[in-house]
């Protein structure tokens, strides 16, 4: 009994502390007009049967008041139950009672990673070859990143993109459809500019962890930054940026896109200035950041990649225990309705003898 008593609670309780008042209530306006409230047993016969009036309808009512002021106390008593009994059932009935079930799963461990990427022009350059057929930057960087969203599945994942702005582009989530969908809708110089400013894109993902609360409960997220840090805007140098990050316990990796010398340049190409990708720089914010450089040059390099993402530490949610809901609001409305049907008995009966 007492293991089925802890297992009750009710939704909303502010229904059950306005009872009493509800009921005071119902005392006050039966004390001072008695009349002011049918009798229980009536509610139903009055609108379920047809009225006639007898032509000395004021001689039986006057007789039928006197002797219910004989009685009257009496009367109000019990409509006083009738109505207060019907009062506090609707009152359980709003409150939403429920039994409290099987706990629910806790939320599962996972990882939060955020991908800086990098959309600055360069990222038009061609200088990778697949199937023989030459394709730029832009088109490896989202092979890279769906193959990366593909194998984290069970992680949440955000995107943020930059070039000389920096913005984000997909908030931390578990929605890989979206990321994906995000990820081809990527462009070359589009949305945020021409150049790149690395450490203006390691700064704002500081501001972001901060704001969205991503660093509490001793869990930092896993920063990796994917550009060929060509070209990058110096007003403050990205290693200090990254060996930033690193005193904030978030740990930043670099992947190099592009190739790693000038023998990749497209020879009958010219409308851009061909540089290779800058693994000198990309090793020394990685070093700084105190994470690990990777060239996406081949798969191999890729799953390495993965699997040192992989390590990074499991962010464990704090939720309170949550349990299934099996409500019971129904029982006081059945209750209820056997209440008002038994109170109409005995006029009934009575009736009928």
């Amino acid at each position: 009994m007492h293991d089925l008593v802890s297992q009750l609670a009710v939704a909303q309780p502010l229904w059950l502390d306005m009872l009493p008042v509800l009921l005071l209530l119902l005392a006050g306006l039966l004390w001072r007009w008695p009349q002011a409230l049918l009798p229980l047993s009536s509610l139903l016969h009055g609108l379920s049967q047809r009225s006639y009036r007898h032509p000395e309808y004021a001689v039986l009512q006057s007789l039928q008041q006197a002797r219910q002021s004989q009685t009257a106390l009496r009367h109000t008593l019990a409509r006083f139950l009738a109505y207060g009994v019907l009062l506090s059932l609707f009152c359980l009935s709003l409150a939403q009672p429920y039994r409290i079930g099987k706990r629910l799963p806790a939320p599962q461990s996972h990882r939060d990673i955020i991908f800086l990427v990098d959309t600055s022009l360069n990222m038009t350059l061609r200088d990778y070859m697949v199937n023989g057929v030459r394709v730029s930057r832009m088109t490896m960087l989202k092979q890279v990143l769906q193959q990366f969203v593909a194998a984290l599945h069970g992680n949440r994942i955000g995107l943020i993109v930059f070039s000389e702005q920096t913005y984000d582009y997909v908030p931390l989530t578990n929605d890989y459809n979206l990321l994906q969908y995000q990820i081809r809708r990527l462009r070359s110089a589009v949305l945020t500019g021409r150049t790149s400013n690395i450490s203006r894109a390691l700064l704002f993902s500081l501001r972001r962890v901060d704001r969205d609360g991503t660093s509490r409960n001793g869990v930092k997220p896993e920063l990796v930054l994917i550009s060929d840090a060509n070209r990058s805007a110096r007003h403050i140098d990205p290693r200090a940026a990254a060996a930033y990050l690193a005193r904030r316990h978030i740990r930043l990796n670099t992947i190099a896109i592009g190739a790693g010398s000038y023998a990749g340049a497209e020879k009958h190409r010219l409308t851009l200035i061909y540089h290779p990708a800058s693994f000198y720089l990309l090793q020394g914010i990685a070093k700084a950041g105190g994470g690990r450089f990777f060239w996406a040059k081949d798969e191999a390099s890729l799953q390495q990649a993965l699997r040192t993402i992989n390590t990074a530490g499991l962010r464990k949610l704090k939720a309170a225990p949550q349990y299934v809901r099996h409500p019971l609001y129904m029982w006081p409305l059945l209750l209820a309705l056997v209440w008002l049907t038994l109170w109409q008995l005995p006029p009934l009966l009575r009736r009928r003898a």
